[in-house]
């Protein structure tokens, strides 16, 4: 196994401890969980580009309609209240 060095601030590293946290371990799920959130990231977009090559570009109207969901969905998630019905719609 790899010994690494990180750095990460005091106060943190305090309440870890205080909180009996296992600091390696914490810091070994947060680099795999990482890495496959990246891993997944390249499958979609590999898949949304075959969807293209197939279906042709995504029309503007149907873009538009996702972008202004998806910043309701963000906005509401960084307000804290439930986006769960929000839906693709006008």
């Amino acid at each position: 196994m790899a010994r690494v060095s990180i750095s990460v601030p005091d106060d943190v590293v305090e309440a870890a401890k205080a909180a009996k946290l296992n600091i390696s371990r914490l810091a070994t799920e947060a680099l795999a969980d990482e890495l496959d959130r990246l891993a997944k990231v390249e499958e979609l977009d590999a898949y949304l580009s075959e969807l293209e090559d197939e279906l042709g570009p995504i029309p503007e109207a149907d873009l538009a309609k996702a972008e202004r969901w998806a910043d309701r969905v963000l906005e509401a998630e960084q307000s804290g209240s439930s986006a769960e019905d929000d839906r693709l719609t006008a």
